[in-house]
């Protein structure tokens, strides 16, 4: 008998093929394909697949911040710029809020804006987290890798975002545009000091 023939009626095929049109026996796997086949070997099959890398989704993209991380964050960072701005205000005025002396408000105003550019510089400069994107668990990456913002990045970023609250008036409505424009920026969400040092924000 061809081995191309079907088997008499109620007669088994032999071992290790399958009954031409029908479905294999019970317990046996189908015949490889393209769909069901398995998958190379050290991948997962669906369904079982391992939790992304931290700050990495199953595309391999970077996982974003998040409107809602970073404004957290900078709340936490606020209250370390309010530190600042506290200290320096009692060195510049004092106690004595009767005799108010403007000029010496806007000097300490500005001490404590560069501050905490220095702040903002050297922790971005450390491992690419203020205190506040430690809270939340974010951090400040280089867009074209992914990389370490050491050196002139975190600089930059920290230039872009703190320095111009020392201009009155115009410096403060340069900050918020800057800090709302990541809400409409794509791919990256970036907000003005991330283009200038060519950086975005990342979960961990």
């Amino acid at each position: 008998m061809s081995s191309s023939e079907p088997p008499p009626p109620g007669q088994e095929p032999p071992y290790g093929q399958q009954p031409p049109g029908g479905e294999p026996p019970y317990g046996q796997q189908p015949p490889p394909g393209p769909y069901g086949q398995e998958p190379p070997y050290g991948q997962q099959p669906y369904g079982q697949m391992p939790p992304p890398p931290g700050g990495y989704d199953y595309q391999g993209g970077p996982v974003l911040g998040g409107s809602g991380r970073r404004f957290l964050a900078r709340c936490v960072d606020f209250l370390v710029y309010l530190a600042f701005s506290c200290a320096i205000g009692f060195a510049f005025v004092g106690t004595d809020t009767d005799n108010v002396n403007f000029g010496k408000e806007a000097a300490a105003g500005a001490v404590a804006t560069v501050l905490y550019f220095l702040y903002e510089g050297f922790m971005l400069n450390n491992n690419g987290q203020t205190l506040g994107k430690m809270a939340t668990k974010i951090k400040v990456v280089r867009v074209a890798d992914g990389g370490s913002v050491q050196g002139s990045p975190a600089w930059t970023r920290a230039g872009v975002f703190a320095l111009p609250l020392i201009v009155p008036c115009v410096g403060f409505v340069f900050f918020v545009v800057n800090c709302l424009w990541h809400l409409w920026d794509q791919p990256w969400q970036q907000c003005l000091h991330d283009k200038s040092a060519h950086t975005t924000v990342i979960r961990i």
